[in-house]
């Protein structure tokens, strides 16, 4: 065929088929290789997947002809190396046609470049052959020493093997909850609610089975063992994690109640989630801690986990390693891990912070305790002891709310509650003190209102009674510092609140003169029953001394009395005398 006829030929054919056959002359060249190489490196993943171990980086454009030539070799590499993983040089490629910002960021002066990184650090660039056997040579050279094997596992101990009940004595008690986790009921025979809660306990040692170790303890028979545990009352129940602090349970006592708090204690502590999982998991949790933390970091996962076990998993620890989260929560530049508390549904800003400036960070579990709380929630049965006893001693905001108020209460409460949350700079927290909006039935709970604070329900909005309970000293607030009634508005409560925690608000007492004096003189005489069990010799020393001397303080009394009954009486009237 003539060159005109070719040329004539071309001239024929559409435009965008010319374009696609020239477009294509200029693609890369492809390997007769099967393996699939791994995506390339972008800006958003670069410096997390180098942080750790050791890599390979081949910055590559698809229009380099040496790059085309390259990659047949390069795949090839892939292939001989990708079963060794950690244990051997890794490899990437940074696409330079759409990355030229990274590329330059890396010192990439031509193509193909190829730099080699240790955790993160540039350690030389390449420059030897790109002969495949010298290329395997050098990565052998740069791999890490060989990493030690792991020691041998020991066989993880069954727990509950029978599903029955386990009755401890002082003897039996830490060899078994030492075990792993245990949930353990302190009772007596002769308490009504203890036998009433017995048929519930061996359902739940059944259903536990092989899970969690079910035990109790007869606190009549073992009175002083079962005071060392820090057991007032019958029952108390504790749950013993396999490793932390021992955690007393105030929740319902319902089968499915127990279940599932056994369920949630029992479960990891922690659970790893990516960046965009962490708007799903914030709307279902109305608390939540993140801990973020390097990927090559997993010491501070189980320190983490160890610290939080007096949680009793609620809330749960999520853990993630991206470097995008440092910068969303604004973490602060050279932090090795830090724990975010998110909280109230609002995945943006973080209404706490704990820095990881240590590795073994001793005031770790308190302030999980103390963040535990969501800003607002309704107070009721299984919520009641977590809020007003929690560890932290919290303010504790209560509106009484009726059927008619309910709704408009809790929407205009949990509004409220993020304006303090503003107000203390997303912490809640005023004078040291931290904060819980919550709301109570003023139909179920009427008695216990009216006789811990005065309060009484009311089907108008503006007329719902507000307090600020301290409970944990049984006092209270209702009035704010003008002395005004505290309104449900957020200027009345806030200015109750900060009264509250600087002293200028007076409080009330909860309780009346009466409970005051038997609740004083009850802790007097348990304080005194427990320095006797305690300290018994000394104690028998003490009354032996007491009784000595009231028995002379007698003996003196009643020789006096005999003495001066005894006395002759002589008259100054010499009448009748002899001499």
């Amino acid at each position: 065929m003539r060159v005109g006829s070719m040329l004539g030929a071309l001239r024929e054919l559409p435009l965008s088929l010319l374009l696609f056959a020239l477009a294509s002359s200029a693609l890369p060249a492809q390997s007769q290789s099967t393996h699939t190489l791994p995506p390339p490196l972008t800006p958003d993943n670069f410096k997390s997947t180098i942080s750790k171990d050791t890599w390979l980086v081949e910055f590559f454009s698809p229009w380099c002809g040496h790059c085309r030539g390259f990659a047949p070799t390069w795949e090839k590499l892939v292939e001989m190396n990708s079963h060794k993983g950690v244990d051997g040089v890794q490899l990437a490629q940074v696409d330079c046609s759409v990355n030229g910002d990274l590329c330059n960021e890396n010192g990439v002066k031509g193509y193909p470049q190829m730099n080699l990184y240790r955790r993160g650090e540039m350690v030389e660039r390449y420059k030897g052959s790109r002969e495949l056997d010298l290329l395997n040579e050098y990565l052998d050279k740069n791999a890490p020493p060989p990493r030690e094997p792991p020691p041998p596992s020991t066989p993880a101990v069954v727990l509950n093997t029978i599903g029955a009940v386990t009755a401890l004595t002082p003897d039996t008690f830490f060899p078994t909850v030492g075990q792993g986790a245990a949930f353990i009921k302190f009772y007596a025979p002769w308490c009504g609610h203890c036998k009433k809660l017995a048929p519930i306990w061996k359902q739940l040692a059944k259903i536990m089975q092989e899970r969690v170790t079910i035990g109790e303890v007869d606190c009549e028979a073992h009175e002083k063992f079962c005071r060392s545990q820090g057991v007032t009352g019958y029952p108390t129940l504790i749950y013993y994690p396999p490793d932390g602090e021992k955690s007393e349970y105030n929740g319902g006592r319902k089968l499915e109640q127990l279940k599932a708090f056994v369920d949630k204690a029992s479960a990891s502590a922690t659970q790893a989630i990516k960046p965009e999982e962490i708007e799903a998991y914030v709307s279902d949790n109305a608390v939540m801690y993140l801990l973020l933390h390097s990927a090559n970091d997993h010491q501070i996962v189980k320190t983490v986990s160890r610290l939080a076990a007096p949680l009793l998993g609620s809330p749960t620890i999520f853990t993630a390693t991206s470097e995008t989260l440092f910068e969303r929560y604004k973490v602060p530049a050279g932090t090795r891990w830090a724990v975010l508390a998110l909280k109230d549904h609002d995945p943006h800003n973080v209404a706490a912070m704990y820095l990881g400036l240590e590795d073994e960070p001793t005031d770790l579990s308190p302030w999980l305790l103390a963040n535990r709380l969501p800003t607002s929630m309704e107070l009721m049965q299984d919520t009641f002891q977590s809020v007003m006893n929690a560890p932290h001693a919290p303010l504790v905001v209560i509106a009484a709310v009726t059927k008619e108020t309910r709704d408009k209460v809790t929407e205009r409460f949990r509004d409220i509650a993020l304006k303090w949350r503003v107000h203390t700079a997303g912490t809640g927290i005023y004078g040291g003190r931290s904060v819980v909006f919550t709301w109570m039935d003023a139909d179920k709970w009427a008695k216990w209102l009216k006789d811990m604070y005065g309060m009484r329900g009311s089907k108008e909005v503006e007329d719902v009674e507000i307090v600020i309970a301290d409970h944990q000293v049984l006092k209270y607030f209702d009035a704010d510092q003008t002395g005004a009634p505290i309104k449900l508005t957020s200027p009345s409560i806030f200015s109750a609140l900060e009264g509250a925690a600087n002293g200028a608000v007076q409080p009330k007492n909860s309780e009346n003169f009466f409970e005051r004096l038997a609740r004083t003189l009850s802790k007097k005489m348990l304080n005194f029953e427990n320095f006797i069990v305690e300290q018994p010799v000394y104690a028998v020393s003490l009354m032996g001394v007491v009784l000595l001397l009231i028995y002379l303080a007698l003996r003196k009394c009643v020789g006096d009395d005999i003495a001066y009954e005894s006395r002759e009486y002589v008259s100054s009237d010499k009448t009748g005398r002899i001499d």
